[in-house]
C-alpha cells in the first residue's frame, strides 16, 4: 500500500477540521443521491483508522448539528455556523470517513496530492449502484487502507 500524505480537511469557516490520508491511487465517488447531489460532494471513502478529528471532539459535538433520514445508517454533522459537511460516516461503509474532495487543503506541494479518480455513482438509485460497485470490485479500489496493511 503506497500511502500518501496527511491532509487537511475542513469547513469553511474551521471551526470542524480534520486529517487524514490514503492511498496515493484512490476511487471518489461522484453521486447524485438528493443529499450530495445538492452539494455538489464528491466521496473518498477511508478506513476510519486513517482520519483523525483535530477539533475538540466535544467542541465537535457543540459545533455541529446532526442530520439523518431514511436507513440512519449515514451519519452527517454540519457545521452551525457555515452549514459546511467536510466529511461523514457513510451508509456504504458506516464504519469509515467519506472526505467531501471539496473541502480538502491538498497543500502547496501539489506533486503530494493523492491521484483520485472520480467515478459517477447513481446515488438515485443506490441500491442497485451499491451492488455494481460490488460487482466491478471498485468498493475495495475506492478505500484508502491503512499504512499497516
Amino acid at each position: 500500500m503506497n500511502i500518501s500524505n496527511v491532509f487537511r480537511v475542513r469547513c469553511h469557516c474551521g471551526r470542524v477540521e480534520g486529517t487524514f490520508k490514503c492511498d496515493r491511487n484512490a476511487v471518489a465517488l461522484d453521486c447524485n443521491c438528493s443529499d450530495c447531489g445538492m452539494r455538489g460532494n464528491i466521496n473518498l471513502v477511508i478506513a476510519k483508522e486513517n482520519f483523525q478529528l483535530v477539533t475538540d471532539e466535544k467542541l465537535y459535538e457543540q459545533y455541529t448539528s446532526l442530520y439523518q433520514w431514511g436507513t440512519k445508517t449515514a451519519v452527517r454533522r454540519f457545521c452551525k455556523s457555515c452549514g459546511i459537511l467536510p466529511w461523514y460516516n457513510p451508509r456504504s461503509k458506516p464504519d469509515g470517513t467519506a472526505i467531501n474532495l471539496n473541502c480538502v487543503d491538498w497543500g502547496d506541494d501539489l506533486t503530494c496530492k493523492p491521484n483520485i479518480q472520480i467515478v459517477k455513482f447513481d446515488g438515485i438509485h443506490w441500491e442497485d449502484s451499491f451492488a455494481e460497485l460490488k460487482r466491478n470490485n471498485l468498493l475495495k479500489a475506492r478505500e484508502c487502507q491503512n499504512a499497516g496493511n
